[in-house]
């Protein structure tokens, strides 16, 4: 959290306090004698003698236990009387944050209780550091007596549901293409739309297209207005099952075995609902320690871990997954000094899951493809299972009335590199024709990573051993076609046979990147083999950066054979703007172009590209596009026109428009999750967490993106607000589900500066030091010298305030007021404050 804007009067209030003695700053004690000893009316000026003192209240704070961010709360100190001065309070909602074993806490607060706990009596053992100017509170404590936690590790209780809300995410693209024979014009219109209520999601999209082609005949094509609809689902998410549960039209989302369409249910895991340091795979680290030791854990010679263990074993299940291979290297230091290491295989390369995690997904309904909904009922099951440190079973069943198919499998992590493999039976049934067809398919793979010389080798290979082999859109399709033309005849279908791959990436330093990759297939129903080859090499020379593409195909059916090479340069023209330049060549045809691109603006909000080819048949092209990115979206427009009179014209715009309670806003495209921004008064300011996002005249915004079930920082630079808009916080801290839409509210005060010429009924001012809140208990502002209050925090034009000096009745007074808060001079109001009678 940050604060950009600080209030007026407390930098008032603390000058006063210097300026009145300056010797005071270097005192061990507050000298109370200025005002009268502190025993007017029993003002208590000793929260002045401490360290950090803070004034009761409520205030947001970033919370660490031990170094290690917990997130951002609600924090409340009372005056203690045991000790004279305020306090935190230990309420629930800390004490879920701080994620503390039972021995830790020896007093709990009472849910609906509003007694104050001090939390220095619930946590003897912890020492609480409250940092008021970062606004952060710190928590010390044994280790032993925190909960250890994966890295990274949210508490589903903290995870938002956000707001109600609708959306429609649109792409609109308009073409337009003339030349002598066809004038042609088509429009498309992508949607993508939903509507959250409480924890539930429901989610469409689909398109819309038209098209009409007018020849120079006279003879005119008019395309129907056609709409085709994709998924349309319900969703929402269960801590309990790790997962969502969707209901509707979908597509399966198995990371083995076969997807496809259906309209049903479906029940899945959601790995992002783990602490970041448990997601993807990553090997558990076992060890022991004969002292108190410091264990580091490095991967391709850089420290990826490090932490303090005391003597006995120790296990490390929190390492987060990498993005590269190579073994670890595991350093236990003892406290004497002396250093042990072993080695830990690690390869990412392999379908792998972590020891004890699984993975699932079972879904179940009609089948579906495109638009369209068979009769035919579908279950699925997927299961992935990590077995041990180096084994990872998966497994998946697939079942209909007239298909079956099974599929198990391994991923192996070992010191040569990683394995996988497994092998899918099928049975397949064609009623039509009486007959059914039983068939395997198998399946392996080898990864290697070589990271001490850069090489980077994979290998896979796919055999569809039999002839009767099919999948499950095979069989379908089949049968609909048999049923179609009553079982007259097969269509072809082409069913791969074998297939084999290898890809090889080199770095060679300073040298460039080399990259290598081939292919081979073929077909149970064709004669012959297809075979690609692909060599590819890249550098830069000072500035100039440049690539050349080597590739071969071979076709042995039809004994074609295309050979083809690429070669691209491209020239930095200063910031952001770039020259680049192509040639390339497949067969006798041979094809250059030259090109400028770039981005301008205050914030590169705008992109714009220029293009000129030709070819060795004297064809020649040109062609320009524009593109506008903003907060309500982004515009695009090109134009296009060659030597053989051919002109083409497009227009595009994309963007989102989302209702919401503080109205509707016009925004970028969003994703799965996004966020609402809402600051009142603060039109203009820019978003922080968004590409060229601004506050719109309500003040409202929407953030495009946010990362489900991790902390997503929302911040608002307020430099284009208006001048006298005052933010309480100019960042807050998110914590969404996924698919919600979180609205971010950052309340902020329009900076009237109103002073209160407060005297009680004996005619004497309000003491100095005084604080004063409203009737809802929000801090309005202190009083300084003469009985001046600076209210600065009003948020209403009128009401009551309370002006408070002690906690006793006798020690408070109340007075009406009425402002105008759109007055941005100066406002003087003498106000006599009424006491308790």
């Amino acid at each position: 959290m940050k604060t950009k804007n600080f209030p007026l009067n407390k930098i008032a209030f603390a000058c006063t306090l210097l300026l009145a003695n300056p010797l005071a700053w270097a005192e061990d004690q507050f000298d109370a004698s200025l005002w009268g000893g502190g025993s007017v009316l029993g003002i208590d000026f000793a929260r002045f003698n401490v360290k950090n003192a803070v004034l009761p209240g409520r205030y947001e704070a970033q919370i660490y236990v031990n170094n290690e961010e917990k997130g951002e709360s609600d924090i409340i100190f009372a005056d203690n009387p045991a000790t004279g001065r305020a306090e935190l309070c230990f309420t629930p909602k800390l004490q879920e944050m701080l994620d503390l074993m039972d021995e830790a806490i020896v007093k709990s607060p009472n849910a609906g209780d509003d007694t104050c706990v001090f939390a220095s009596e619930a946590i003897p053992k912890g020492t609480f550091d409250y940092q008021g100017g970062d606004m952060k509170l710190k928590l010390e404590l044994p280790q032993a007596l925190t909960i250890r936690r994966p890295r990274g590790y949210i508490a589903p209780s903290r995870w938002q549901t956000g707001t109600n809300a609708a959306f429609a995410n649109y792409d609109i693209n308009y073409y337009r293409s003339d030349n002598p024979e066809v004038k042609s014009e088509s429009l498309y219109v992508g949607l993508r739309g939903g509507v959250n209520l409480g924890n539930w999601a429901l989610r469409h999209n689909g398109s819309f297209s038209r098209f009409e082609n007018h020849s120079s005949s006279g003879f005119t094509d008019k395309g129907k207005n056609h709409y085709e609809r994709g998924d349309t689902y319900l969703q929402r998410d269960f801590a309990l099952l790790r997962g969502n549960v969707t209901v509707g039209d979908f597509f399966s989302t198995a990371r083995i075995g076969e997807n496809f369409g259906m309209r049903g249910l479906r029940i899945a895991s959601d790995d992002r609902m783990l602490a970041p340091s448990q997601r993807g795979f990553a090997p558990v680290v076992r060890g022991v320690a004969n002292t108190n030791a410091k264990v580091s854990i490095k991967q391709n010679g850089y420290t990826i871990y490090q932490i303090t263990v005391p003597a006995g074993p120790f296990v490390i299940n929190d390492l987060y997954a990498s993005g590269y291979s190579g073994d670890l290297t595991v350093e236990i230091q003892e406290s004497d000094g002396k250093v042990r290491s072993f080695i830990v295989p690690f390869s990412n390369l392999a379908p792998l899951m972590r020891v004890g995690h699984l993975r699932y997904q079972l879904a179940g309904g009609r089948y579906r493809i495109d638009s369209r909904t068979f009769d035919e009922r579908v279950l699925q099951g997927v299961l992935q299972y990590g077995l041990t440190n180096h084994l990872t079973l998966n497994s998946s069943l697939l079942y209909t009335r007239h298909y079956r198919a099974g599929l198990f499998g391994f991923g192996l992590n070992t010191p040569i590199g990683a394995f996988s493999a497994d092998a899918t039976w099928s049975h397949a049934e064609f009623p039509l024709k009486k007959v059914s067809k039983n068939g395997y398919s198998l399946h392996g793979s080898y990864s290697i990573n070589f990271n001490e010389i850069g090489t980077n080798l994979t290998l896979a290979a796919y055999r569809y051993s039999s002839r009767d082999f099919y999948t499950l859109s095979d069989t379908i399709g089949l049968n609909r076609t048999f049923k179609q033309f009553s079982g007259a005849y097969l269509p072809e279908i082409y069913r791969p046979k074998n297939q084999f791959q290898v890809s090889l990436s080199q770095s060679l330093g300073n040298w460039g990147n080399l990259y290598l990759s081939g292919q081979t297939y073929n077909y149970w129903e064709k004669r012959g083999t297809n075979t690609q080859y692909q060599l590819a090499y890249a550098n830069r020379f000072h500035i100039l950066n440049y690539s050349i593409n080597l590739s071969q195909s071979i076709d042995k059916e039809t004994g074609k054979r295309d050979n083809s090479i690429y070669l691209s340069l491209s020239l930095p023209l200063g910031d952001n703007h770039s020259a680049d330049s192509s040639y390339s060549r497949s067969g006798n045809d041979i094809n250059q172009r030259l090109g400028v691109n770039g981005s301008f603006g205050e914030r590169h909000q705008w992109s714009y590209g220029i293009n000129a080819s030709r070819n060795n048949q004297g064809y020649r092209s040109y062609d320009a596009n524009l593109a506008h990115n903003n907060s309500i979206g982004s515009y695009r427009a090109s134009y296009s026109r060659d030597s053989l009179k051919n002109r083409s014209t497009s227009l595009g715009v994309s963007g989102a428009v989302v209702a919401h309670k503080q109205g509707i806003t016009l925004s970028q495209p969003v994703g799965e999750s996004f966020a609402i921004i809402h600051a009142k008064d603060a039109a203009g300011a820019k978003v922080e967490s968004g590409a060229n996002v601004s506050l719109d005249y309500f003040g409202n915004a929407v953030v495009p993106y946010t990362s489900p079930y991790e902390i997503n920082y929302i911040g608002i630079n307020p430099s284009d607000a208006e001048a006298n808009v005052e933010f309480e916080a100019t960042e807050r801290q998110i914590i969404p589900r996924a698919n919600s839409i979180s609205l971010v509210d950052f309340r902020t005060g329009k900076n009237t500066m109103v002073l209160f010429n407060l005297t009680l009924p004996n005619g004497e001012p309000v003491p100095m030091a005084s604080t004063a809140q409203d009737s809802e208990g929000a801090f309005v502002g202190d009083v300084v010298q003469g009985g001046v209050l600076f209210a600065n925090k009003l948020t209403q034009p009128k009401g009551e305030l309370i002006v408070k000096w002690g906690e006793r009745e006798s020690e408070q007074c109340r007075f009406q007021y009425q402002v105008d808060l759109d007055n941005a001079q100066i406002q003087n109001h003498d106000i006599q404050c009424k006491t308790a009678e």
